[in-house]
């Protein structure tokens, strides 16, 4: 049966426009998606973001690797 391991983390808002929240969303939408895609290329999913307005909180998953299967090396 397949196992999954978890994990959640904390994407803070970037601040850096605050003054122009329309450019400042522009800003976040960037730093989102730079985080998001350095998880995604170590194996991780997202499953679940939920957005506030200090940054965003993103859930992800992979598989579990079965310690029994891996090789010492």
């Amino acid at each position: 049966m397949q196992k999954w391991e978890y994990l959640v983390v904390f994407i803070e808002d970037s601040k850096v426009a605050q003054d122009q929240p329309e450019f400042d969303r522009y800003l976040d939408v960037d730093k989102y998606t730079q985080a998001l895609n350095t998880y995604g290329e170590a194996g991780w999913e997202l499953v679940s973001l939920l957005t506030s307005a200090n940054g965003a909180r993103a859930a992800f998953k992979r598989p579990k690797v079965n310690e029994d299967l891996m090789l010492d090396l």
